[in-house]
């Protein structure tokens, strides 16, 4: 089966090493920087290699756009105009749908396509952090659109070397349960890091007093700021309701402390500490 990967970044560069494995798949991988490319093919993460992805997208029995959210977009308009295997899967690694979906239902609604979004990958990025072992046992939603339901069963068999959990779900649940889990976490984690830095100056000066809780809380500020800003910027509403609920939260905090209210502040602290027993 010839899978063409558009983005060797570190989900989709995991994907290929994982698939590109199996003896009976073959792995083409699409890349605007050829040095991106050149690694790939000497690590055997593909057979071939491409810099566009109407060179290959042709002859693929699968498509996997591996690309931010507007990449994404930008490659289900560029596979509208091209002549595609009439039974070819296209899926994507984007962490929002809605956007996808909607672009896919206007310009590919007579594909099989199957959203994506894998809970797993970390601060790195870049074909260098390619790892076999990334989805493993990872959450994995799967998103189809009227065609792609009948073709399901076939991207889990493809997927099965991923060892992900896989769980189907539509758009609107995603996005909001995204927003909480996955993007409001990501904005705490960014804002800490800022407040620290202006209350305390340059990380440099106060890093070395830090112990694990705000190592462990931050770590995710060092994430890819293109990146994040593509993922929040494709679920605004579902982030900005997020976001005010935990607004809601910090505020109760100020209110316990500013009146000196123990028992509420013990009650708020109790019920996050119960939450997260049972997560």
């Amino acid at each position: 089966m010839k899978i063409v990967i558009q983005g060797l970044g570190e989900m989709g560069a995991s994907l290929a090493l994982s698939l590109n494995a199996q003896p009976e798949h073959q792995v083409i991988g699409v890349d605007q920087d050829p040095e991106t490319l050149k690694h790939a093919l000497n690590q055997g993460l593909v057979v071939e290699t491409a810099a566009q992805l109407t060179a290959v997208a042709s002859q693929a029995d699968v498509i996997i756009l591996a690309t931010p959210v507007s990449g994404i977009i930008q490659a289900i308009h560029t596979l509208a105009e091209l002549p595609l295997n009439p039974d070819v899967i296209i899926t994507d690694t984007g962490s929002t749908k809605r956007d996808i979906l909607t672009e896919v239902d206007r310009h590919l609604g007579h594909v099989a396509f199957i959203g994506g979004h894998a809970m797993a990958g970390t601060h790195l990025s870049g074909v260098t952090a390619a790892n076999s072992q990334l989805y493993q046992q990872a959450p994995y939603f799967l998103i189809p659109n009227q065609k792609g339901q009948a073709a399901l069963p076939k991207l889990q068999d493809l997927f099965a070397p991923l060892a992900a959990n896989f769980t189907t779900m539509d758009v609107t649940t995603h996005d909001r349960l995204m927003a909480m889990i996955s993007d409001v976490p990501h904005i705490a984690a960014f804002a800490l890091m800022n407040a620290a830095v202006k209350q305390l100056g340059d990380a440099s000066e106060f890093g070395q007093y830090v112990a694990g809780g705000f190592k462990d809380t931050t770590r995710i500020a060092a994430s890819d700021p293109k990146l994040w800003t593509d993922v929040l910027m494709s679920n605004p509403a579902a982030v900005i309701a997020s976001n005010q609920q935990l607004i809601a939260e910090l505020t109760a905090f100020n209110q316990a402390l500013a009146t000196q209210n123990t028992d509420q502040l013990l009650r708020l602290i109790q019920s996050a500490q119960k939450a997260r027993q049972n997560l």
